[in-house]
């Protein structure tokens, strides 16, 4: 496992920042152009400005983005708008969330910060492949302001609630440090936990588990690269603060983290492959017809995902629609052992994924798409909801729908543990995070 520490924080300092809510954002990968406009508005000191600040046509090696984001930090700190914690601490955070309107669910863990290991190391294991920008990105913000502003999300499989349940025990009935209800009426509330036996219980309790990233991994690599460039600058890999990250570490055999589906829309397929679709899917899968009007669709499109939602084990089951068309149509895959012969250099964890029977079967093979232009995004985008994926297809330049199920826990434990990595979006894990409640300055 790798070492886990505490820190002193960076806060907000609520003697001047009475509401909090005004300040935090949502992580910053998932914070469109115009709700960035949004927080920039909402608060002269919104962490907007911090992880993720506006850039101009103006901005040169000098002044830009980054040397923004250092100047209001500095600036902020001197003026005590964000205060350091009086003690190394552990940051216990609590999300109770609903999904469609389902019962509330409860997502416990804690933030720390996190050794930074290489993969092959085996102790810290990505599970999804990154792109380049957004690392170039992340390490010009670590370069110029020495700070992690946002957390890695993680994940460890424990049969035992001992970490938990030692931080509720320390926190008794103590008021959170800070709680915030977000713009989607999400709660969250944290804690700073000094106490050192409570953090000698996380260490021994981890000291043997894999750390698994869910969400970050861009950031994560780009830490690694930071801590490199600091190795070769200073000829030495004595430790160094830029060894770690924060990362917010979560249970993830306790009931309270959600994994959502990532729907695949295409753009620019070229037509004739799109107008032979049906009849090459009907070689590899059973195709059943859900036709609709403009009075049924909605009804239509909700037995649709019922039935998705019904797939059995060892089930593989899609939705799919076509632009212009007036039905939805389910895929079931015929045999699973079809995708052995097409991913044969993959873990057999890997080729039962619902996503790699997607992109191998469809994506590929009868639509034309690389593995390459699959992880550019060239023909691809990515969507959370059923609805708002369909919508696109209607009204944007998109031409197709893939709607899946959400991958299970289980699976993505299955892959990581080969080494290998899942496709690209293979996981949406919820809920997200707010940036802004503790930070690491190092």
């Amino acid at each position: 496992m790798a070492e886990i520490i505490p820190f002193k924080g960076i806060l907000y300092n609520q003697e001047k920042i009475k509401d909090i809510s005004q300040v935090v954002t949502p992580p910053y990968d998932v914070i469109s152009p115009d709700e960035q406009e949004k927080f920039y508005k909402r608060h002269e000191y919104n962490m907007i400005r911090l992880d993720l600040g506006k850039e101009f046509s103006e901005d040169n090696e000098n002044n830009n983005r980054y040397t923004r984001a250092l100047d209001h930090v500095s600036k902020w700190l001197s003026s005590q708008i964000l205060v350091e914690d009086k003690a190394p601490s552990m940051y216990f955070y609590e999300v109770t969330y609903t999904i469609h309107n389902s019962a509330p669910k409860v997502m416990k863990g804690f933030i720390a910060l996190c050794k930074l290991e290489d993969f092959s190391s085996g102790k810290v294991v990505p599970h999804e492949y990154t792109l380049s920008k957004p690392k170039s990105d992340r390490l010009n913000l670590l370069r110029t302001c020495k700070a992690n502003f946002s957390m890695i999300f993680s994940l460890y499989s424990s049969g035992s609630s001992k970490i938990n349940d030692s931080f509720e025990k320390s926190i008794g009935t103590s008021a959170p440090k800070f709680e915030v209800n977000d713009d989607n009426k999400i709660s969250h509330r944290l804690w700073s936990v000094s106490d050192p036996a409570v953090i000698d219980i996380v260490k021994n309790e981890l000291k043997n588990l894999t750390v698994y990233i869910a969400d970050g991994h861009h950031r994560y690599e780009a830490s690694l690269n930071y801590r490199n460039e600091i190795r070769e600058k200073t000829g030495s890999d004595k430790e160094n603060p830029a060894d770690y990250i924060m990362m917010y570490l979560a249970n993830m055999d306790e009931p309270g983290l959600t994994v959502l589906p990532t729907h695949r829309l295409l753009y620019n397929i070229e037509a004739d492959r799109l107008g032979s679709l049906t009849d090459k899917l009907a070689g590899n899968f059973d195709l059943k017809y859900f036709e609709f009007n403009q009075e049924s669709e909605q009804a239509v499109r909700k037995t649709l995902l019922e039935a998705m939602n019904g797939a059995k084990t060892g089930e593989h089951l899609f939705g799919m629609y076509l632009k212009g068309d007036n039905r939805y149509i389910l895929l079931s895959l015929k045999d699973e052992g079809l995708n052995r012969s097409k991913a044969s250099d993959k873990p057999l964890a890997w080729q039962r994924l619902d996503v790699s029977i997607l992109q191998k079967f469809i994506l590929e093979e009868l639509l034309g798409l690389t593995e390459e232009s699959i992880r550019s995004q060239e023909n691809l985008t990515y969507v959370k909801d059923a609805d708002d994926a369909i919508q696109k297809v209607k009204n944007e330049k998109h031409q197709i729908a893939f709607l899946l199920n959400p991958t299970r826990i289980e699976e993505i434990k299955d892959v990581t543990s080969t080494g290998e990595r899942m496709p690209q979006k293979s996981t949406y894990f919820y809920p997200k995070f707010l940036t802004g409640l503790v930070f690491n300055k190092f």
